[in-house]
């Protein structure tokens, strides 16, 4: 990526995508999405772009793209890091819990997709990186749904990599990281359950910091060389 160039985050709010929107802040220009505006403040404070939006919202993204643009000129990184997760099982899911999870993870990415792939709004070494997850590889039962809307995702990585070189489109899978959204799910996620982890994970489990660590890289022209990939960050859990 040229110096100084012009990287958009979705789902900025939290986690992975607040914390690598304070990373490239250092040296982007750097736009955020997210439909908590309230928690994008700290980042605009320190120069970041806001654009508050629901991008569940599949018709509004065009535009919302080209503002964007419009702000703060043509993208040299697109980074999608919005999602959800339902822990149910499949007898339990319903058609909106479906609807959603398919809408975030995967709908909203395919159509930021088509928008990057336009040359009026992609530089022309510019990477679209998308979060998906191991589940994507490995499915259990409880996140069936969820698995298969990241199965999809990087599906789109590797499909998007053949339409737009000389761009890029890369993407990681993280393997169980402490976030938000999986501190919602506490119940599950309990401290036997941490010490299962750490014990699978030669290398230690995944956090935020080595994801956002591994997205820099493949957003760095030392990866030039890489498009179409999937990398699992994960401490070695799924080998």
């Amino acid at each position: 990526m040229a110096e100084r160039g012009h990287a958009l985050i979705v789902g900025a709010s939290s986690g992975i995508g607040f914390r690598l929107a304070e990373r490239l802040l250092e040296d982007h220009a750097v736009s955020v999405i997210a439909r908590r505006s309230e928690r994008l403040q700290p980042l605009c404070e320190r120069g970041a772009t806001a654009f508050p939006a629901d991008v569940t919202v599949l018709d509004s993204i065009p535009k919302l793209v080209a503002d964007v643009v419009a702000a703060n000129g043509p993208l040299t990184a697109l980074i999608y890091c919005a999602g959800m997760q339902r822990l149910k099982p499949m007898r339990t899911m319903s058609v909106k819990d479906v609807e959603q999870l398919y809408t975030l993870n995967l709908m909203a990415p395919t159509v930021f997709g088509a928008q990057f792939a336009s040359r009026r709004v992609s530089a022309e070494a510019a990477v679209f990186c998308a979060v998906s997850s191991i589940a994507a590889e490995r499915p259990e039962a409880g996140i069936v749904t969820y698995a298969a809307s990241k199965a999809g995702l990087s599906t789109l990585v590797s499909g998007l990599a053949r339409e737009i070189g000389p761009r890029r489109a890369v993407g990681v899978a993280p393997g169980w990281i402490d976030t938000e959204m999986t501190q919602s799910f506490s119940h599950l996620y309990d401290d036997a359950f941490r010490e299962r982890l750490a014990k699978n994970s030669p290398a230690g489990p995944a956090t935020v910091e080595s994801v956002v660590d591994t997205i820099l890289f493949l957003l760095s022209p030392a990866a030039r060389s890489i498009t179409g990939q999937i990398v699992r960050v994960d401490g070695g859990a799924a080998i």
